[in-house]
């Protein structure tokens, strides 16, 4: 009788083992859909560029240095799922009332508002998205920016400035 029970504790160590092992596996994969690095944002998009070695050292490095810093504020905002779409819905109900710039950012504020707290730290991810912008311009040629849109003038860059 106690060796047919320490056949079966084994048979189940085994099981439980064998069990546990497939289940590493398939947490490791990554799922069927999923990509590799879901928000690439603007890295991934000049990553598709014909960069040269040298450029995508450089651009590595910029990524090493600000990517933690724009992951951990990106989810300071905290929107979820539901709040982007439907800021993205509102977005392109602007964008077909010919609604830009500041009149788009009212009325995508207005169709889904956020907090003070989100709107706070979306400002702090828009400005550090504006230096991760400068040193990546600085690593590009001019053709590499005229495609990613780098060139594009600012609005309002050319108006002066009202004597008061």
């Amino acid at each position: 009788m106690s060796r047919c029970s320490t056949l079966l504790m084994f048979a189940l160590v085994a099981l439980v083992s064998v069990g546990s092992a497939f289940g590493a596996d398939e947490d490791a994969k990554p799922k069927k859909n999923q990509r590799k690095n879901a928000n690439p944002g603007i890295f991934g998009q000049v990553m598709k560029l014909d960069l040269s070695e040298e450029q995508k050292a450089k651009v590595v490095a910029i990524r090493k240095e600000f990517g933690p810093k724009l992951a951990e504020l990106t989810k300071a905002v905290g929107m979820t799922k539901e709040d982007r779409q439907a800021r993205m819905a509102a977005q392109k109900e602007a964008k077909e009332k010919g609604l830009k710039g500041k009149e788009m950012r009212d009325y995508v504020n207005a169709k889904s508002p956020l907090t003070d707290e989100q709107q706070e730290a979306q400002k702090a991810v828009m400005e550090l998205n504006g230096k991760i912008r400068e040193k990546l311009a600085s690593v590009l040629t001019d053709e590499q920016k005229e495609k990613l849109g780098f060139n594009k003038k600012k609005p309002g860059a050319n108006k002066k400035k009202k004597a008061e």
